[in-house]
């Protein structure tokens, strides 16, 4: 059996090998960061996978991969992007490649879904930016909620009948830009007007402390930028059912 909290390591034939658990110094896991993004910056696919199978071989779980190198890469990207460094091509490439790594390292913490927990996981509508949303589905799958994942820019009354239907017990929506803060009054009235009412999860870069304040009036149950924390978050609010 695995042991909690082991790290893994991509082989060149893709084989899952278990590591022993060890701890990972914050200046290893920022060379592990800096190698990931110089890869993106530079366009060189092979580099940026051979810097995320570095880093599982030097002992970073998964989940840190994910947090620690994957995230705030893009955060980065999408910042040289807003101030004009990067360009639309580039910041396609990044977020294109992210997805990918994304695709093969979320079946290595998946585990089947158990307790009854079901979550709606989407970008807010007009919301074109949704690795965060992914990161956040992939996060509840490991720690057994099915999830329904929609993507990017799913309408409002589309995300509320689908809840409507489903009766999930989480909404979780994600925002990057100020530009959908309409849409997201929108889609939170929505979905608090339900009976039963979902909690209601918002996340992403759009979510500061001061608009935080926003979002619970707008609706929203807990604001969460880190996947880690909104889990454990939920394990309180949303209890596995036996």
């Amino acid at each position: 059996m695995r042991p909690a909290n082991a790290p893994s390591a991509l082989t060149p034939t893709g084989a899952l090998v278990i590591l022993a658990p060890v701890t990972v110094g914050a200046d290893e896991r920022g060379a592990r960061l800096d190698a990931y993004l110089r890869a993106l910056l530079a366009r060189r696919t092979a580099d940026a996978r051979a810097a995320v199978g570095a880093a599982l071989a030097g002992g970073m779980a998964v989940q840190d991969v994910y947090l620690e190198v994957l995230a705030p890469a893009l955060h980065q990207v999408g910042h040289g992007w807003a101030v004009g460094e990067i360009n639309v091509a580039e910041e396609h490439y990044a977020t294109e490649v992210t997805r990918q790594l994304l695709d093969e390292l979320a079946p290595r913490m998946r585990v089947p879904p158990s307790g009854g927990r079901l979550a709606i996981v989407s970008g807010t509508p007009g919301e074109l930016h949704v690795l965060g949303a992914r990161m956040v589905a992939d996060f509840l799958e490991a720690d057994g909620w099915e999830v329904l994942q929609l993507g990017a820019s799913t309408p409002a009354a589309d995300l509320a009948q689908l809840a409507a239907d489903e009766s999930p017990d989480l909404v979780a929506l994600s925002t990057a830009t100020a530009r959908s803060l309409p849409a997201i009054e929108d889609v939170l009235g929505r979905l608090s007007a339900l009976r039963p009412r979902p909690l209601l999860a918002v996340g992403g870069q759009f979510w500061t402390a001061e608009s935080s304040r926003t979002a619970r009036e707008l609706g929203a149950d807990l604001v969460a930028t880190d996947p880690r924390m909104l889990v454990a978050a939920l394990r309180e609010r949303v209890p596995p059912r036996a």
